[in-house]
């Protein structure tokens, strides 16, 4: 593996694991603050605000070169994530959240702006084995939140020793970065003053979309498998462990497969993966089908996102349409949350991750979407 591709890797690890580390916390932080479903899906909504408007800075930052602002996002998240274990009362967590989300949206971008130079350089299918990781640093940070939470730690030590731990772990790494300017975008689009709309992008925009409600389940697992299975906080962290679990596994072997099917097929077939499993887990909420459902859901998100945004990175100038399609995956984090909670609060969390369902469902209808010249 040469430098570039394992600084690029250890900053989706860095990515993921701080990721990994809060979202299974969410059912002690509901305790802690005394809020509903509702108000947990309001606080996601925040979350995914903010990476819509970390997304929309990095289109700027990306015309300079990326190394030097992927190090500094990923410092700055790593602090951001001390954040909703301080947080007070559904105003602070809320605020907390919005920090993180702009630390995340701008590294998304940025980072898969670097992994899509790598692919352009190889010239062979590289972005799910570089979401692979973003997904294993998701498990380690969801097992260490698991183990926490059996050892009765309460969020906020675990969320200080995580995000130090994270920041000098990749540190190193990170200077070995490249310093990617794929989307230098000043000679038009900036020029123009608004980004650019095609068929393709807003196809490709939408698959993303769908793609982020789809591991959107994973969110609600925790509280899904606390509630509905009536699991204890630690097995019910379990639930996002084994959503990322598979999906780590899917990715390190995923661009095998595209590279002897095409895109649009390996999506299609992880929608239908992802359909059949979040319909296990809403049919059967007793122990162990939540999890297998879960698991099967990991499977086949695991490849909607990653394929979604390289499609995007290729898509003329990567900045702009890297940018709009990975800004309208947010929204789907955006609309997810409100949606899930709302109906959560009036039919039942069993009902609510329906939605991302739905979403898999519509990713097997655009799918051919995928199928874009190289």
């Amino acid at each position: 593996m040469s430098r570039h591709r394992l600084a690029v890797s250890i900053a989706f690890l860095a990515f993921g694991a701080a990721c990994g580390s809060w979202v299974p916390r969410l059912p002690a932080i509901k305790d802690q603050l005394k809020i509903t479903d509702g108000q947990v899906g309001l606080a996601l909504l925040a979350f995914a605000a903010g990476a819509v408007a970390g997304a929309a800075l990095s289109r700027m930052i990306l015309a300079r070169g990326a190394r030097r602002f992927v190090r500094i996002g990923t410092l700055a998240l790593c602090a951001a994530l001390i954040g909703p274990g301080f947080a007070k009362n559904l105003t602070t967590l809320i605020a907390s959240l919005v920090v993180m989300g702009v630390c995340a949206g701008f590294l998304d971008v940025l980072e898969n702006a670097q992994a899509a130079e790598l692919e352009r350089n190889t010239g062979r299918p590289l972005i799910n084995g570089f979401h692979g990781f973003w997904s294993l640093g998701a498990i380690v940070g969801s097992v260490t939140a698991g183990a926490a939470a059996y050892a009765g730690v309460a969020p906020l030590p675990q969320f200080i020793a995580a995000g130090g731990l994270i920041a000098a772990g990749s540190a190193a790494f990170l200077r070995e970065l490249p310093d990617t300017r794929s989307g230098s975008i000043h000679a038009t689009s900036l020029a123009g003053g608004r980004l650019r709309w095609t068929g393709s992008v807003t196809a490709v925009a939408a698959i993303a979309l769908c793609g982020i409600l789809v591991e959107g389940a994973s969110d609600w697992s925790a509280l899904y498998l606390r509630e509905l299975s009536q699991a204890s906080d630690a097995v019910a962290a379990a639930g996002f462990a084994c959503f990322w679990a598979a999906a780590t596994l899917t990715r390190f072997r995923a661009d095998l497969l595209t590279a002897h099917t095409s895109p649009a097929a390996v999506a299609r077939l992880g929608a239908l993966v992802a359909t059949c499993g979040i319909a296990l887990a809403a049919a059967f909420p007793a122990l162990p089908g939540p999890l297998i459902g879960f698991a099967l859901a990991g499977v086949g998100a695991a490849v909607l996102v990653p394929l979604a945004f390289s499609a995007a990175a290729n898509l003329g100038q990567s900045g702009t349409a890297l940018t709009l399609v990975t800004s309208t995956g947010y929204v789907g984090s955006i609309v997810g949350p409100a949606l899930i909670g709302a109906v959560a609060d009036h039919a039942g969390l069993r009902f609510g991750i329906c939605i991302p369902l739905l979403a898999a469902v519509i990713v097997v209808a655009l799918a051919s979407a995928l199928r874009l010249p190289r």
